[in-house]
């Protein structure tokens, strides 16, 4: 049987969440039904990453990091012409999905990878109108990583039959023997006894990390033995150091800055915080921290609510509400049988819903339907 031809469209200049989706497809995709290529921008630090599994890269000069861009247009079909898949399956892209549609031989799939407040006018009658004709044109599926993206493409337009809901998978992280722990917490001045509560992710104010700073805070006032982890780096950074300087708990505060491993420190971290309150889709973090059995105290914002399910592998918590999080945290702390409970539950899950092995079946499923 020959292969069927896959080619990936990514514009992202740096390694996001969509980059990452790509990388766990890439490390499961069976090799003997599909030959698959990944087009990105060239200089992009995602190349180095997607290297080494059998997929060809191709950087592509005239691709650039937004997903409409008129010039690039042409170039890509000519790109497409002389590859020839049978599927172009685009991650944002538009651009992409049009040169596919000119070359007009491929099937073509659109994942978004994001949910966000939809504009007044795309959620009304002539905004609605456009997203339906420009999905129907331009994509024959749709692939939302999560209930809350669908939710986000139905109210501007996209036919509710083109989508496919398919949430994010990931490899699970490597769990670190106790001396491996040690050493790690040694590194961040961690003493013996303090429990640790962690965010992992960039900083931007969506994520809400001003208010884990400020759930922090009230968690210390009220006598816990605890330290905070703010992993990675982002535009906000300076202001949360002076935020938690100016509540006099910096040196509760633990900034690592970009990590090329967040592993070592979601390892010592007793729970894993979400605190969004903006384009939070599917968060793969998240995911990797329930790999471990850290139960999460997460918004109940975007997708969220998708990934855990309150009080049985975690806790839901208002966006915006340090009094919420603080409570949540020092209560599941507090309570060795309901902590014990939702490590194994949340282990239970990932193995039964988000591993990248279930997420690359259930891609080659939606490329194998669409062409026979």
């Amino acid at each position: 049987m020959n292969k069927l031809k896959i080619v990936n469209v990514i514009t992202d200049t740096n390694i996001g969440g969509a980059g990452k989706v790509l990388q766990n497809y890439l490390s499961h995709y069976d090799k003997d039904k599909f030959d698959v290529s990944v087009v990105l921008p060239a200089g992009s630090p995602l190349e180095t990453h997607l290297d080494g599994y059998g997929a060809t890269i191709i950087p592509f000069d005239k691709l650039i990091g937004k997903s409409m861009d008129i010039k690039s247009i042409f170039p890509m079909r000519r790109l497409l012409k002389e590859l020839k898949p049978d599927i172009v399956h685009t991650h944002a892209s538009l651009s992409a999905r049009i040169s596919a549609r000119l070359v007009g031989k491929s099937k073509i799939i659109y994942t978004r990878h994001c949910a966000y407040p939809s504009s007044a006018f795309m959620t009304s009658g002539p905004g609605r109108l456009i997203g339906r004709i420009t999905a129907k044109l331009f994509s024959d599926k749709v692939i939302a990583i999560s209930e809350a993206v669908k939710e986000n493409l139905t109210e501007t337009g996209v036919p509710e039959s083109m989508i496919k809901v398919m949430m994010n998978g990931v490899e699970p992280m490597t769990i670190l023997n106790d001396n491996e722990k040690s050493a790690v917490r040694k590194n961040y001045n961690i003493d013996t006894g303090e429990k640790v509560a962690g965010m992992v992710g960039r900083l931007e104010p969506v994520k809400g990390h001003e208010f884990f700073i400020k759930a922090a805070k009230k968690c210390i006032d009220k006598g816990i033995k605890i330290k905070f982890i703010i992993a990675g780096s982002g535009g906000i950074e300076t202001d949360l150091k002076e935020l938690a300087e100016n509540l006099g708990i910096s040196d509760k505060v633990i900034f690592t800055g970009f990590l090329d491993d967040v592993s070592t420190v979601v390892n010592i971290m007793d729970v894993f915080v979400n605190a969004s309150y903006g384009t939070e889709a599917s968060s793969i973090a998240m995911l990797e921290a329930m790999s471990l059995g850290k139960p999460v105290i997460a918004t109940n914002y975007g997708g969220n609510p998708y990934q855990v399910r309150n009080g049985e592998t975690g806790v839901l918590v208002p966006i915006k509400d340090e009094t919420a999080l603080s409570d949540a945290i020092t209560q599941l702390l507090d309570d060795e049988k309901t902590y014990k409970k939702f490590s194994e539950e949340t282990i239970i899950e990932y193995k039964k819903n988000y591993t990248a092995a279930i997420m690359a079946h259930t891609i080659e499923e939606t490329y194998t339907r669409l062409i026979t």
